[in-house]
């Protein structure tokens, strides 16, 4: 049995790290050739993308690790390889005791609850228990080895990043390329989506679901895997984050239906159900985050204005006195003008800052430079299409609509309670893949727009 000061005191990354990390990270990469032989035997953008994709997450995996061992000195991902050295000292003493931490939760009328849980510091939250659970698990395969564990989150979390990538491609093929930057080679979403943090397995959550969602409603295909990959990834992910889910239940919905919307051949039928469609959406939508809001109250309105000022209030003691990087968004005075009056600047934190100006540190730079690209890219696009054409190519098709709505409304959500830039790089990467697939949507519309207008006016002139 392991001592306190042993599970507590021990380094995150150490020899045994150095000589299984390989052996791990190569047991991947022939584990997923042979899966990508089988999947994609013709296809060569998608066989490259598909390794390249997998080998960014292993190394973001192992880049996450090093720059909390190096820089950092620490953090939640500690915590939940001490939880997964508890779990392992478990399986070894009683293979039913880790079982009983497996299964049972954080109960403290367990027979376990005296022995184990005064080791796991997560285990009153129930969503930072259930990561240190999956470590704990990825533990048994790793001999309780950090950078192992993080490549096995990194596997997983790759598995739904490209369940999004192909779901995506799937409805606009000829994109592969854009998508695949945009879900493949967005260095923060395969770096801080790849160690052993709460951001991996959320990332692949939103993948799966947005997979299994799309073939159950609008493909209907593969239904039975799909209902089993979106149960999984839904109970996950409402676990461990619930606000995402908060977030994309109502983008799923606009998403199905204006689907349907689209499917209708008639132009004029299908102007006039528009609105329709938009405000069933709407208030389907609705019904589906206030069930949510009930089944987890923290998430409902209310919850929010007050972790909303919970979160400033602390955010600010942080950066005030430890040098953190806090923002804020102004006074909370918890009205509905208050709220309205933030969703811009909770969008615009979100999507873009930290600008480079204001960054403290080496990594927070890195990606401050990364949010001034995406900022330039937006722009960019905005100002090749034209405002008033933008919003229009929005409006007139499905997924582009699904995917700025749900970086829209995700980027609020999370831009108004973080007030923090550090925890802002990692809460945001759910929405940063769909927010770039949507803008290469948009550019790709207007320009087959721009052809077939030209093709008009020739065709006219002749």
């Amino acid at each position: 049995m392991f001592t306190l000061k042993e599970a507590y005191w021990k380094p995150l990354i150490g020899n045994t790290d150095w000589l299984l990390t390989p052996i791990y990270f190569l047991f991947f990469i022939m584990l997923f050739m042979f899966i990508r032989n089988m999947l994609y035997q013709d296809d060569k953008l998608m066989r490259k993308y598909f390794m390249q994709g997998l080998t960014l997450k292993m190394f973001g995996a192992i880049g996450v690790g090093l720059v909390y061992f190096l820089y950092y000195n620490g953090g939640d991902t500690n915590e939940f390889f001490n939880n997964a050295t508890v779990m392992y000292g478990a399986f070894g003493e009683n293979t039913k005791d880790f079982f009983t931490l497996l299964f049972s939760g954080n109960d403290y009328n367990l027979p376990t609850n005296e022995e184990y849980m005064p080791w796991m510091y997560f285990r009153n939250d129930d969503s930072s228990y259930m990561i240190g659970k999956i470590a704990g698990v990825f533990s048994l395969f790793t001999f309780d080895t950090y950078l192992p564990i993080a490549l096995f989150f990194a596997v997983v979390s790759f598995t739904g990043i490209w369940a999004m990538f192909v779901t995506l491609v799937d409805v606009f093929p000829k994109l592969k390329t854009q998508f695949a930057i945009a879900t493949l080679y967005i260095p923060s979403v395969f770096f801080w989506g790849s160690g052993v943090m709460k951001d991996s397995i959320t990332l692949a959550c939103v993948g799966w679901i947005t997979w299994g969602s799309y073939n159950i409603f609008i493909k209907q295909q593969k239904i039975f895997s799909s209902i089993i990959m979106l149960s999984i990834a839904t109970y996950l992910c409402a676990i461990v984050k619930p606000y995402i889910i908060l977030s994309f239940a109502p983008s799923l919905v606009f998403w199905i239906f204006l689907t349907y919307r689209d499917r209708v051949k008639l132009q004029f039928l299908r102007i006039l159900i528009g609105p329709g469609v938009i405000i069933i959406s709407a208030i389907a939508g609705y019904i589906v985050v206030s069930r949510l809001g009930r089944d987890f109250e923290q998430y409902s309105l209310q919850g929010a204005l007050k972790t909303a000022t919970n979160f400033q209030g602390y955010h600010t003691f942080l950066a005030e006195t430890s040098n953190a990087s806090g923002y804020s968004l102004g006074e909370m005075d918890g009205s509905t003008f208050g709220i309205v009056k933030n969703i811009p600047a909770a969008i615009n934190v979100t999507l873009f800052r930290p600008y480079p100006w204001e960054t403290r540190n080496p990594v927070m730079l890195l990606s401050a430079l990364e949010s001034f690209a995406l900022l330039i890219f937006t722009i960019r696009i905005f100002y090749r299409t034209g405002i008033g054409r933008t919003f229009k190519a929005i409006g007139n098709n499905a997924t582009v609509f699904f995917c700025i709505f749900f970086s829209m409304f995700f980027g609020f959500c999370v831009g108004f309670t973080a007030y923090n830039f550090g925890a802002l790089v990692r809460y945001k990467i759910p929405c940063i893949p769909f927010f770039v697939a949507g803008l290469f949507i948009l550019n790709y519309i207007t320009e087959q727009e721009n052809v077939k207008r030209l093709a008009e006016k020739n065709d006219f002139n002749y």
